[in-house]
């Protein structure tokens, strides 16, 4: 299996700042594959190497005030059982026009369940005028995965062909109505955010790409999988 980019198509989501179904998308072609969100702008070019794909991303800040990058959970050293912070980790889901989306961001609740309390990604700050700068590497083949759902037995998963890929990354401004970032005493550069609305007035940024060749393996349960 292997993939080939083919080009660039720029998409801006912004979510609403309250409980409403969430605004259209804007579609800009883009021959660099950059997004601008306003003032706020997200870079990517994926690559294969190997057998996993390679999502080089950069966030540069041009406002005039910190946003926070959503983009790692929770997790623990495998070697010393400590608190450690992942920023490898990874929302994969099927879209209904045949692409997967790959975010780094908020995960989708289940629909199968109601949840005590929601997974809230880690943010790192990002000041006026920086640049912030990462490089995720998911393994292939490329499969549908979220915190609410463990990896299934393989009989129960089914490989679809897609057409593209859809990278998202998600940011909380500080500006914010109700913003608060708590430091995490186990990672001194992420921080626990909040705002008044904390999932409706975060922002994404997004970019596609076609590929070719390319599959992934979509979950036999009831896994979510919003447009």
């Amino acid at each position: 299996m292997s993939a080939v980019i083919l080009g660039a198509t720029t998409i801006l989501t912004c979510s609403a700042p309250a409980a409403t179904p969430p605004p259209a998308k804007v579609s800009v072609m883009s021959t660099t594959a950059e997004q601008t969100a306003r003032d706020v702008t997200l870079e990517c070019q994926p690559t294969r190497v190997g057998t996993k794909l390679s999502f080089p991303y950069t966030i540069t800040n041009r406002s005039e005030a910190d946003i926070y990058v959503m983009d790692a959970v929770a997790s623990v050293n495998p070697d010393t059982r400590q608190p450690a912070v992942n920023h490898d980790s990874v929302v994969v889901y099927l879209l209904g026009d045949g692409r997967a989306h790959v975010l780094k961001g908020i995960a989708p609740l289940p629909t199968d369940r109601s949840v005590t309390v929601r997974v809230i990604p880690f943010a790192a700050k990002l000041p006026p005028g920086q640049t912030l700068t990462r490089q995720l590497e998911i393994p292939l083949p490329l499969a549908e995965t979220s915190p609410y759902f463990p990896d299934l037995p393989l009989r129960q998963y089914e490989q679809v062909d897609i057409s593209g890929v859809l990278f998202s990354v998600e940011f909380l401004r500080s500006t914010a109505e109700g913003f608060t970032a708590m430091p995490v005493d186990f990672a001194p550069d992420v921080f626990r955010v909040s705002a008044k609305n904390t999932v409706g007035m975060t922002e994404r940024l997004s970019t596609a790409f076609p590929t070719q060749r390319l599959s992934i393996m979509k979950r036999g349960d009831a896994f979510p999988r919003p447009d």
